[in-house]
């Protein structure tokens, strides 16, 4: 029986909601219609061909364009989305422990995706106390910012420090048991999240900065004290996150070029510290990865049973 798999980010209502694709739909009868120039890499069918068992599900706004009020709505509207796929059994949404411990056993079975939410961006939380509802329906991980800066923190775009209300807001996350993503997360904000902040940390998507010198991704020494903690680093397999010369329209990286990040990474957190965190349809398509990699069960060539999966399933066992 072939390892399961974790992706550790997707943004699967993101698709739906802002590009009106159908992620019902077979991979191949969705790329036959989407009209969109970046050829879609992502649906459920896909991802149960694969044996994804699970992926880690964004709950994402764009803070460049409109405001809180609209943040919060799409993000309420992203959830509802993903408690109606579970309402129609195409899914099951990982709330607490004993969810996961099922799903587990239940998945060899059945092959129903299983998600935990995250919330990629506090933009859309006025407040750290306006976490609480979004717990109670079952957020688990949560970043701090997306790119700009936010209320809590500075972001790889816009670098700054953590606030204090981004603070009150760890504090809140450690009490309710909510994850640290650190990605997105300006570099002077996450050394002190991480002296801070006493719950489970992880990377879902981001790759090596000594390999991409932009702050988008974890330097050496982050990668380091990421591994200290018992975090997970999700590798993206994006050309633009694996050569600093790729750029749309050229031809496709090899996968050689996500392998030197895979060794990269590894040297620093451990073979048990890396796995997938894809960012799939995060904003490009399939003329953006590696050769080779047409769909999520491609992936299965880039490494052993704890890259695909394990390894992300033992730090969720850890804490969740």
């Amino acid at each position: 029986m072939e390892p399961v798999m974790v992706d550790a980010h997707l943004d699967l209502a993101w698709n739906v909601r802002a590009l009106g694709r159908d992620l019902t739909l077979p991979l191949d009868r969705l790329r036959a219609q989407d009209p969109h120039p970046d050829t879609p890499l992502v649906t459920l069918p896909s991802l149960r061909e694969a044996g994804v068992a699970v992926a880690f599900a964004t709950l994402f706004v764009d803070p460049r364009e409109g405001g809180i009020d609209a943040w919060q709505e799409e993000v309420w509207a992203q959830l509802a989305l993903y408690e109606a796929w579970e309402g129609a059994g195409l899914v099951r949404i990982l709330r607490e422990r004993e969810d996961l411990l099922a799903h587990l056993e239940r998945f060899p079975k059945d092959g129903t995706l299983g998600l935990i939410l995250l919330l990629e961006g506090a933009h859309a939380l006025p407040t750290p106390e306006d976490l609480r509802p979004l717990r109670a329906r079952g957020l688990r991980l949560l970043s701090l910012t997306w790119a700009t800066a936010s209320p809590y923190a500075g972001g790889n775009a816009e670098a700054g420090p953590l606030t204090g209300a981004g603070r009150e807001l760890l504090g809140e996350m450690e009490r309710l048991g909510v994850a640290l993503d650190l990605s997105h997360l300006a570099e002077e904000a996450a050394w002190e999240a991480l002296e801070r902040f006493g719950g489970a940390v992880c990377a879902t998507h981001a790759n090596a900065q000594a390999l991409v010198p932009t702050p988008r991704h974890l330097p050496d020494p982050l990668l380091q004290a990421l591994g200290e903690r018992g975090g997970v680093l999700g590798l993206v397999p994006f050309n633009a996150f694996l050569d600093p010369g790729w750029k749309r329209g050229m031809k496709r990286l090899p996968l050689a070029a996500f392998l030197r990040h895979k060794a990269h990474a590894e040297a620093f957190l451990g073979p048990q510290g890396v796995g997938l965190g894809t960012d799939w349809d995060g904003g490009f398509g399939l003329e953006a990865v590696p050769e080779g990699l047409d769909r999520h069960r491609d992936l299965r060539a880039l490494g052993d049973g704890g890259f695909l999966g394990e390894n992300w399933l033992r730090w969720l066992r850890s804490w969740f």
